[in-house]
């Protein structure tokens, strides 16, 4: 009984401190991103009329290592984009990429003002986006791919929808 006390105490220690962290996340329809990505894409057709994420990270954040595959994997069944906060110029960021075998489409915030309209503090960060435009689930830190599937499932469903 007091393993299992202690469990849910830390269950929501996790959950206060979660949310404390979040406090300055952006809710609502996502801002406008840069029109371009570094390869020149179109970023808005990549996240428009349809479930997507928007993920927050930094070369040289050690967490963001450790979860590559695992965007790698849910942004080859779902649509994307990245954001490289404060990761250098662009040549660099594509190096990265290169390096690591990403095949993202990444805005470059080497000045981090997207991060800030997003109110991003710490990376990693994603960002869910229903196919209204609107962000629905928004994680800080270590994020599973199960758990990144199933808030995407649910808005492809349509469940999002009022």
């Amino acid at each position: 009984m007091k393993l299992i006390r202690d469990l849910f105490f830390i269950l929501v220690f996790i959950g206060l401190l979660q949310a404390f962290m979040q406090r300055d996340m952006r809710s609502g329809f996502v801002p406008d991103l840069p029109l371009k990505t570094i390869r020149g894409e179109d970023s808005t057709s990549l996240i428009v009329n349809k479930p997507a994420i928007i993920y927050f990270w930094g070369s040289w954040c050690g967490i963001c290592a450790t979860i590559q595959s695992t965007i790698s994997e849910v942004l080859k069944d779902y649509s994307g984009i990245t954001i490289a906060l404060r990761s250098g110029d662009d040549k660099e960021v594509l190096n990265y990429l290169q390096n690591n075998q990403l095949d993202w489409h990444v805005i470059n915030d080497n000045d981090g003002a997207v991060a800030q309209e997003f109110g991003v503090n710490a990376v990693p960060a994603v960002f869910i986006v229903a196919p209204d435009g609107k962000i629905s689930f928004v994680t800080l830190g270590y994020v599973t791919e199960v758990g990144l599937r199933i808030r995407l499932w649910w808005l492809a469903s349509g469940f999002w929808s009022t």
